[in-house]
């Protein structure tokens, strides 16, 4: 079926010149594939975020080692937000984890530290990983997430795949002591067509997660597996693009931030939108959503802006309503159940112009379903 065609579509990638010489030159060198390009990316990456960084081939594949590195185990509870792409919950479950939903804020639509420790506590010390996830690119509490982590001993995984370049507290997400993972992807604030990374402050762990990107493979012995792991490499091809749109970083978080201020100021009488916190010092808007006040009012809106040649979605299904979660199905989570009935994005992207927005904001005069 061939996909329909938007004046303004929800994404679309920033290629240049740049990244298509920066391609070549690889494949002239004749070593596409992980070497010294990706080592100077990482590098690049490392000191971005003040970490220590591991590029893996995409972001589902980064939560998949960083949970292997850490441990996780057959049977091992994970507690995870309801409102979330659904790789979130799909890699541990594909590790044999039991998977746990919490409720969703219904202001930030990111976990509830509130509704997160009510959990912890029916568990009683069950619960050995939570992994929180930074809807759209906006952070999650991450004071209260740590502080929660250590009061109830559980490891606490970022799923930051939405969000690079976003801060917190002054500070960018993927510098903190607990290990995060990004994704590359063809949509997000920077690309590698697709891809993604670890970024861990534990020197150790970055060791343990470069093996199993790598087949378990022992430093010396290029047949002799220390561990489990797999191919989870990317690509020298990706990591010299990934270079180029790494250096256009804060140049495209900071056009995706002035789409989404005219997004704030011209539609604001129209719908309201994911809060913004204080303690989020920047949103990177990988996602910028929209809220209605029903269901009806939201599929009304929806389909209005598509009919006007905007490419509005509405959001993904939450992970205890999906139909691969049979067994999540009990969980009830009232917030995150009435984000998904009224919530929609519309389009952003780094080297959108203001025209564009223009356009978007033009399609809500005479819309239907909001207020």
């Amino acid at each position: 079926m061939p996909q329909q065609e938007f004046n303004v579509p929800m994404s679309k990638p920033d290629i240049g010149i740049d990244e298509i010489d920066a391609a070549a030159s690889v494949l002239r060198s004749g070593w596409p594939t992980q070497g010294r390009v990706t080592e100077k990316f990482e590098s690049m990456l490392s000191q971005y975020l003040s970490s220590n960084v591991c590029v893996i081939n995409s972001g589902s594949s980064a939560l998949l080692c960083a949970l292997v590195a850490h441990g996780l185990k057959p049977g091992d509870k994970v507690a995870i937000p309801a409102f979330t792409f659904i790789a979130t919950s799909s890699i541990p479950k594909m590790l044999g984890a039991q998977v746990v939903v919490v409720d969703s804020d219904p202001c930030t639509m990111n976990i509830d530290p509130g509704s997160l420790e009510r959990l912890l506590k029916r568990y009683d010390g069950g619960i050995k990983f939570v992994i929180t996830v930074d809807v759209a690119g906006m952070p999650c509490d991450i004071d209260a997430l740590v502080d929660l982590a250590k009061r109830y001993r559980f490891t606490l995984i970022e799923d930051a795949a939405e969000s690079f370049g976003a801060r917190y507290k002054d500070k960018l997400l993927g510098s903190h002591d607990h290990t995060a993972i990004f994704s590359f992807q063809i949509a997000k604030q920077i690309t590698t067509i697709e891809g993604g990374c670890i970024s861990t402050s534990n020197k150790k762990l970055l060791q343990v997660i470069r093996k199993v990107r790598d087949y378990g493979r022992n430093e010396k012995e290029r047949y002799v597996h220390d561990l489990v792991g797999a191919n989870f490499r990317t690509t020298d091809l990706q990591s010299a693009i990934g270079i180029l749109q790494l250096k256009k970083a804060e140049e495209y978080i900071s056009n995706r931030n002035k789409i989404a201020q005219e997004y704030r100021i011209r539609i604001k009488d129209s719908i309201h939108f994911q809060q913004v916190p204080n303690y989020v010092s920047r949103h990177s808007y990988m996602l910028f959503f929209g809220l209605t006040r029903s269901k009806k009012s939201r599929d009304q809106l929806v389909r209005h802006l598509i009919a006007q040649g905007i490419d509005a979605r509405k959001s993904w299904t939450p992970i205890h309503m999906q139909p691969c979660n049979p067994e999540l199905h009990r969980f009830r989570c009232s917030n995150a159940e009435v984000i998904f009935d009224c919530a929609f994005t519309l389009p952003i992207y780094n080297a959108m112009s203001r025209a564009e927005a223009r356009l978007v904001i033009d399609a809500f005069k005479n819309a239907p379903g909001i207020g």
